[in-house]
């Protein structure tokens, strides 16, 4: 008895796909994570360049900027992680 080829959509076909699946996941975060990161590090750099710009006893933009970088880009990622697998 010989054995025949198997189906197209066998386990190893499957797993392959998974494993791009994940791969294109895991990019998806890494870029996101980049993004928080250079959004942030920018937001303190210009937010203690305005202020010693503006000359504040009190460094506000220091802290305002990164707040609100923060804030809007936990918006951005609960969006973008939220959505359906087919691209809604």
């Amino acid at each position: 008895m010989t054995r025949s080829n198997p189906p197209p959509d066998s386990s190893e076909d499957l797993k392959d796909q998974r494993a791009a699946d994940n791969r294109r996941e895991l990019f998806r975060y890494a870029g996101l994570s980049s993004q928080v990161c250079v959004s942030v590090g920018l937001s303190i750099f210009i937010g203690i360049k305005a202020d010693k710009w503006v000359a504040l006893s009190f460094p506000i933009f220091s802290w305002a900027l990164p707040l609100l970088v923060i804030v809007v880009l936990i918006v951005k990622l609960v969006k973008e992680t939220s959505r359906k697998k087919d691209g809604k």
